[in-house]
């Protein structure tokens, strides 16, 4: 059973699992949930529900108004997850060249459909996750692995890993940057400024941990080369 520890990752983790995915038509969809989650902070409920008239390239804004989960239509959390978001001219240039290339375009048509389903219903996040996301988040060492006597890399990593990995890393990252709460509320659409404050405090304590990590990792290779012995 998959550990429920909530993992964040470095912005160059992020992009080395972008260019892991890069290859193929279904690999590009899973870049554009990748974009959106990293990039935006949209939930992959909400990406999933996203239909070409709710993104507005001239406006450069996506409107979240509507999810999609359990193969089913629902609605956003809140009034505050209702809130506009931002596209940003890289995400938008991705976005836009992925609407010339799928055949499902039209405004009522789902942004990232299902192809075997003839673009009736969105794709399934749980498979994209299982098939495409993890397998890459192992290649590129974010998840723990191992070799088999065949050569070939074995997930074995506790931890649950999926799309809402990508919106708390981008939590993090702009915790880290110093942005303050109130536009990180604003971007990830918290209702209350409570759960963006606890980022602040989760982001702050992995800094410490990491920090106090560094500190007795020195110390104990100084000891280990003054005894002699080598440190585990």
């Amino acid at each position: 059973m998959r550990s429920r520890n909530l993992l964040a990752f470095l912005t160059f983790q992020s992009f080395r699992l972008r260019r892991s995915l890069q290859p193929h038509r279904t690999n590009s969809e899973v870049n554009g949930h990748h974009g959106h989650s990293a990039g935006t902070g949209l939930r992959i409920s909400e990406c999933l529900g996203l239909q070409w008239q709710d993104v507005s390239f001239a406006d450069a804004v996506i409107q979240v108004r509507r999810t999609w989960t359990c193969g089913k239509v629902g609605w956003p959390k809140s009034k505050t997850s209702k809130g506009p978001v931002p596209l940003h001219p890289l995400l938008a240039k991705f976005m836009f060249r992925w609407k010339r290339k799928t055949p499902y375009s039209q405004p009522w048509d789902w942004v990232f459909p299902s192809f075997k389903l003839k673009g009736q219903q969105p794709r399934v996040a749980n498979m994209l996750v299982e098939d495409y996301l993890r397998p890459a988040a192992v290649k590129v060492g974010i998840l723990s692995s191992h070799r088999d006597d065949e050569g070939r890399l074995i997930d074995d990593d506790p931890r649950r890993f999926g799309f809402h990995n990508l919106r708390h890393s981008l939590a993090s990252f702009l915790v880290r940057i110093r942005t303050d709460p109130k536009t990180v509320q604003t971007l990830l659409r918290h209702s209350d400024v409570t759960l963006t404050l606890q980022c602040y405090t989760h982001s702050v304590s992995e800094d410490r941990m990491a920090a106090a990590g560094a500190m007795l990792t020195a110390i104990f290779s100084h000891a280990a080369d003054r005894s002699g012995l080598k440190a585990d």
